[in-house]
């Protein structure tokens, strides 16, 4: 536009102030910028620049593809993200909702039942050595025990009754204790109630026991049953067992074995079998009950009833588990079988056998029963009877044969 400006001023190409006359030689007239077109004048050359300005900006846009590519690339790495997110999302809500429904709450400790009464954690375990001889039975408390074993001595066996669930009755008949006792079932930490024992007995029993209740030390509330033969005849109440140790801790509100109310894979079934002891005199025999649930006893070839201490029958005794522990026996008359370590052992419940092991690492440690490869083999919530079966004995599966008349007990 100056280039306009200046050709069409009236300097360069009017007539207006000229110093000079007419024909007069004019002077050299300066060149006029304008008699080179500006391009903008030219609208054809105008509008090829305006195109040429076009293309160069489309040809610098189509240039500059490679910046999407770092626009694509964000979007990409970003797209899993939400799924990365959405993951732990899911996870905290299914986590805490299993564990709650597999807490089963306080339940009672011997037997894996929930415990309906929270007093019942501090009423403290009592076990008690019963005789198992022919002449003690109809035995008063297995029925209401929560575990018994089933223990071999010199020539035959006793029975230990564990019991918590029940605050009240009469046990009996009581005998003996043992240097084994301690090792057996110290880790219960109950109110050991017996008979008396041998003298070299009593300081590993004391040691083992904190808490005893025994006749032989002229400790009141024992009787005798007049209609029993001595010394078949000595009874005791638990809550005087009880009363002589207030102090006695309870067991609390969690099992003392693992407690499974579903039945485990692996199992074999079985109407029943036999544990035969051998050279200590017993004939265990067990039967499914697939109505009532639970094991029947028969003892000697004849059912082991349940009864009271004046001779009173009553029924069948029966367990939710039976487990056969297979233990070392020493030769000794003063610890005859050994309890410390491992072994067979196997589980029944359900209706099935379980082939595991049981172990049991000191005294202060309670039985476990775990599979080949280490698992825990859980036990029916109820009643649990152990029978420590010595390695000399026999284990036979099958309905055992049993007599109508009733082994009382």
């Amino acid at each position: 536009m100056w280039a306009c400006q200046m050709r069409d001023s009236a300097p360069f190409g009017g007539t207006m102030g000229r110093p000079w006359a007419a024909g007069a030689d004019l002077p050299p007239r300066p060149p006029v910028l304008s008699q080179t077109p500006h391009p903008l004048d030219d609208p054809v050359r105008l509008r090829f620049l305006l195109s040429l300005l076009v293309l160069a900006l489309v040809a610098a846009a189509c240039s500059g593809g490679g910046d999407p590519e770092p626009t694509e690339t964000p979007v990409a790495e970003t797209t899993p993200t939400p799924e990365l997110t959405a993951e732990p999302t899911k996870e905290p809500t299914l986590e805490p909702s299993e564990p709650a429904t597999e807490d089963p709450g306080p339940v009672m400790p011997l037997t894996g039942r929930p415990m309906t009464d929270e007093s019942l954690a501090d009423l403290p375990v009592v076990a008690v050595k019963i005789d198992n001889d022919p002449d003690a039975r109809p035995q008063v408390g297995l029925n209401a025990a929560d575990v018994v074993i089933v223990e071999p001595i010199e020539g035959l066996t006793r029975l230990v009754a564990i019991l918590h669930s029940t605050p009240a009755g009469e046990v009996g008949p009581v005998r003996s204790g043992r240097r084994i006792d301690p090792a057996l079932f110290g880790a219960f930490n109950p109110i050991f109630t017996f008979s008396g024992a041998a003298g070299p007995n009593y300081p590993t029993i004391d040691a083992g026991f904190p808490d005893t209740v025994v006749n032989d030390r002229s400790q009141a509330g024992w009787r005798r049953e007049g209609t029993r033969p001595a010394p078949h005849n000595l009874f005791i109440p638990l809550d005087t067992i009880r009363e002589r140790h207030p102090d006695h801790e309870g067991p609390g509100d969690e099992g003392v074995f693992a407690f499974a109310e579903d039945q485990p894979e692996g199992g074999t079934d079985l109407e029943g079998f036999t544990v035969d002891y051998g050279r200590f005199r017993t004939v265990s025999g067990w039967t499914w009950d697939e109505g009532r649930g639970q094991w029947l006893r028969a003892q000697d070839g004849v059912p082991h009833a349940a009864g009271t201490a004046e001779r009173e029958p009553g029924d069948t005794l029966s367990a939710a588990n039976v487990v056969v522990l297979t233990v070392e026996t020493t030769g000794s008359q003063v610890e005859p079988i050994t309890v410390i370590g491992e072994g067979p052992a196997i589980v029944h419940r359900g209706g099935q056998a379980f082939e595991g092991v049981w172990r049991k690492a000191t005294e202060a440690d309670q039985f476990s029963f775990v599979t080949s490869a280490g698992e825990e083999i859980p036990l029916a919530p109820g009643p649990t009877w152990l029978e420590i079966h010595p390695d000399s004995g026999t284990y036979t599966v099958g309905a055992p044969d049993v007599a109508e008349e009733p082994t009382e007990g």
